[in-house]
């Protein structure tokens, strides 16, 4: 997969990896291994991938994820989509929340708040209904593509240099 895939894209190839899954299996179980086989597919993007149920709690994010907030894949999954957001957005954000819902779609910028505190300013794109129940937002930041890069350059000229 290339690098410089914009949240939008990394949603289309999640929604194309989900061709031919079966959208009646609604287990949460089954949900959150489903997910998380995507999120790790989808790994490699320089692109935060984070899965929200329909109570806005994370069930899954990738690599990426853990490096724009900060907070491990664990403490992720102990948060919701409330916990990063600065409570000076919260109000306005439960309504974009519930619109989102509707819609099913929804982009543009995002205001978050990772583990540090000091506010930043994504990208993103979220799909609703990935999967029954589960909705996926990709965020990017020009700071977390440079971060994701760095390690594939050094490897490209590792492999060089032999």
């Amino acid at each position: 997969m290339r690098g410089d895939r914009t949240p939008a894209q990394a949603i289309g190839d999640l929604r194309a990896a989900l061709d031919g899954v079966d959208s009646t299996a609604t287990a949460d179980r089954v949900l959150r291994a489903q997910a998380g086989a995507l999120v790790r597919a989808l790994g490699r993007l320089p692109v935060a991938i984070l899965v929200a149920n329909n109570h806005a709690r994370y069930v899954d994010a990738n690599r990426a994820a853990t490096l724009l907030t900060g907070y491990s894949r664990h403490e992720l999954l102990e948060r919701s989509v409330w916990d990063l957001t600065p409570a000076s957005h919260r109000s306005n954000g439960r309504r974009q929340w519930e619109a989102f819902l509707k819609r099913g779609e929804l982009s543009g910028s995002y205001t978050l708040k990772p583990k540090t505190g000091r506010v930043i300013r994504t990208s993103f794109f979220a799909a609703a209904n990935v999967l029954p129940g589960l909705h996926v937002s990709a965020l990017t930041t020009a700071s977390l593509i440079a971060q994701l890069r760095r390690p594939a350059r050094r490897a490209r000229k590792a492999r060089r240099s032999k």
